[in-house]
């Protein structure tokens, strides 16, 4: 068995328990009926407040718009609300399982599949929109990734995506000689990702409930990730999030998103690709 293949089954196997489920209980929710979901959505769009700058949602009324990594499902109804096309895809049966619940339960349409966005079940030049949310550096081959993506869109689609930035805050508090070493590299011309990592680094941004790290995660810089993208007629990257933690532990998280530090430091590499 390949190297990627061991990471693809480890990941089907971690994100079957849904990306949300520790703050689903720490919201006290117990099911997920209608109100229980729109508690979750309210919380999250809250708690993401640029998230609507980058998914334009009334601007996909009528498109063929694929989403892969699913997670709790939150930005699936969204999109299929707003009267898109909608097509889910994830690696892991739980997420699966959660959108086709929440499609039947609000009689919405779309369908959803199991599967990865390296190997994807659709034909090229498919869809309208592709969004990939904080999912396609836990695939093992971040440049195979968005080439897939690319593939499934038409001429003129758009891959709409967040990615971990290496040189945000966090990377560099936790992994500096590390982060030095990528920076060298991208110095002397090499445009790549920082891969291999201790758990303790990727646990620093996904666990699941039992405390475990995602089994891959990647972070990547925006020279590097406007290479991977370079076969695309434009891209655009934007820097989000930040917490508060250290260094900025004194400050809330609301004060630090009013800020320019996000936009230089930013946990979180947002790009919209046009093929």
């Amino acid at each position: 068995m390949s190297n990627l293949s061991k990471v693809s089954d480890a990941n089907a196997e971690f994100w079957n328990e849904l990306c949300g489920t520790q703050l689903a209980e720490f919201l006290g929710i117990k099911n997920s009926a209608p109100e229980s979901l729109k508690r979750f959505d309210d919380w999250y769009f809250n708690f993401y407040p640029y998230l609507e700058n980058h998914i334009q949602f009334d601007a996909l009324a009528g498109k063929r718009v694929l989403e892969v990594g699913l997670g709790y499902g939150s930005v699936a109804q969204r999109i299929a609300e707003h009267r898109a096309r909608y097509f889910g895809l994830d690696i892991a049966a739980g997420p699966v399982g959660m959108v086709r619940h929440r499609l039947e339960q609000a009689g919405l349409s779309g369908m959803v599949a199991q599967g990865s966005i390296l190997n994807p079940p659709f034909e090229p030049e498919t869809f309208d929109v592709v969004i990939a949310i904080g999912c396609l550096h836990h695939t093992g081959d971040l440049r195979r990734a968005i080439h897939q993506c690319r593939r499934l869109l038409k001429e003129g689609g758009r891959l709409i995506f967040m990615v971990y930035y290496a040189y945000s805050y966090r990377r560099w508090m936790s992994a500096p000689f590390g982060n030095l070493a990528y920076l060298l590299r991208e110095i002397a011309g090499v445009r790549d990702v920082v891969g291999a990592s201790h758990k303790s680094e990727r646990g620093a941004y996904d666990k699941n409930i039992k405390g475990e790290a995602a089994p891959h995660t990647d972070w990547i810089s925006k020279r590097s990730l406007a290479g991977m993208c370079s076969d695309f007629s434009s891209f655009l990257p934007t820097l989000e999030n930040i917490d508060s933690e250290p260094p900025f532990r004194l400050w809330s998280r609301e004060r630090l998103l009013r800020t320019r530090i996000p936009s230089f430091l930013g946990l979180d590499l947002y790009a919209v690709a046009t093929k």
